[in-house]
């Protein structure tokens, strides 16, 4: 992995310096992220959870033609969620005992690389369309409760948190996800919209696989 990375930034760094249409393009926009958690056998455990974010950041949009390019990036999200279960929640698939109150938050590294496709429509208007695979790091991923709650073994009282990433955690940091989406460039300013869904199993649970979806609408200011 470190090997394919290493080649990914060594070819951005030289088309950087040979390409004349390359351009930073910073942006930001709505995240919604949809984690299904699954028995090893394939039945679902519990209920999909859902969490709402944004995301901010910046790529650099190199065109190796007035259509074809590829567009290394850095990002960073943040997703929230609010869970509020009379009948207890579930951790990846750590149940917990009782009725259960606590709040989550996520922040998350992205390192996508994409290929674009560009198709003018008039002199100012631009198609886009894009696709590749992204490059996660979960820099923090946290519950804190309003309740008191059991987690497995452990008991938590209230005002307690739980570190997904932790030693005891549920969660792995590091995820792929491979996606796609499409957009229109008007003047200097694009709108997207996009979808990425993951290709690892992010639970540090025996027995249990994470999924996750996720949907994105953004604005870009290209430079």
């Amino acid at each position: 992995m470190k090997k394919f990375l290493a080649c990914i930034l060594a070819a951005s760094l030289m088309l950087l310096g040979t390409q004349a249409y390359a351009q930073l393009v910073v942006g930001a926009g709505y995240l919604h992220t949809i984690e299904n958690t699954k028995a090893t056998e394939g039945k679902a455990v519990g209920k999909p959870d859902h969490m709402n974010g944004f995301y901010l950041g910046a790529s650099y949009n190199i065109r190796f033609s007035d259509y074809f390019g590829v567009a290394p990036g850095f990002y960073v999200n943040m997703l929230f969620q609010s869970m509020n279960n009379a009948e207890g929640g579930n951790f990846g698939g750590i149940l917990l005992s009782g009725s259960v109150s606590y709040n989550y938050t996520e922040v998350a590294l992205n390192l996508p690389v994409n290929l674009t496709l560009n198709m003018p429509i008039s002199d100012n208007v631009d198609f886009f369309a894009f696709a590749g695979p992204t490059f996660q790091y979960g820099v923090m991923a946290r519950s804190t409760f309003n309740t008191a709650a059991s987690v497995g073994v452990i008991h938590y009282s209230k005002g307690d948190s739980y570190n997904h990433y932790g030693k005891d955690g549920d969660g792995k940091p590091f995820n792929i996800l491979l996606g796609g989406g499409v957009g229109v460039e008007i003047g200097d300013l694009q709108f997207l919209v996009g979808y990425d869904h993951t290709l690892m199993n992010v639970s540090k649970i025996d027995g249990y696989k994470v999924g996750r979806h996720q949907i994105k609408a953004g604005i870009n200011f290209a430079f």
